[in-house]
């Protein structure tokens, strides 16, 4: 009887022990601040992804243009060299018409071949220039969310 007590007794006192553990690890109310300043982060965050992705998008499209460019500059510069050959025929056969009709045609092949190929440079000078700039907007975020994630820390709303 007398054990029966004690066990009785030991057992209230545990599950009393128990229960105030349990109560302390509940979770603690957060602050509208703290709540706001990670809603802040986590659209920081987002922005950084998709400064990523674009940053890739746009770095996987670099080789094409180069190839563009590279096809383009060849086409030029064939071109330029048919245009100077037919332009000298011309020259030697003054009154040749067609002579003067081909030397014509390959000069506006040359014109166009060449705009082509500036236009080529034009596309792969922007793209790189995006790159930079996406580059220094991806640096900023990645400094911003680490000088908001200090803060948060610093606050205590982050362990």
């Amino acid at each position: 009887m007398k054990y029966t007590k004690i066990l009785s007794l030991s057992i209230v006192v545990l599950f009393f022990f128990l229960g105030k553990a349990n109560a302390q690890t509940a979770a603690q109310p957060v602050s509208i601040e703290v709540l706001k300043a990670r809603e802040a982060l986590l659209k920081e965050t987002t922005r950084l992804n998709k400064l990523k992705i674009k940053l890739a998008n746009l770095n996987a499209g670099i080789p094409k243009l180069e190839a563009d460019l590279n096809k383009a500059n060849d086409r030029s510069t064939k071109s330029a060299v048919e245009s100077k050959a037919l332009s000298a025929k011309m020259s030697a056969n003054a009154g040749d018409g067609k002579a003067a009709q081909r030397a014509s045609k390959a000069a506006k092949r040359a014109y166009s071949d060449a705009r082509s190929a500036q236009k080529s440079t034009d596309k792969l000078k922007s793209a790189k220039q995006k790159i930079a700039g996406l580059e220094s907007d991806i640096e900023k975020s990645k400094t911003k969310i680490a000088k908001m994630d200090e803060q948060l820390k610093f606050s205590g709303a982050i362990k």
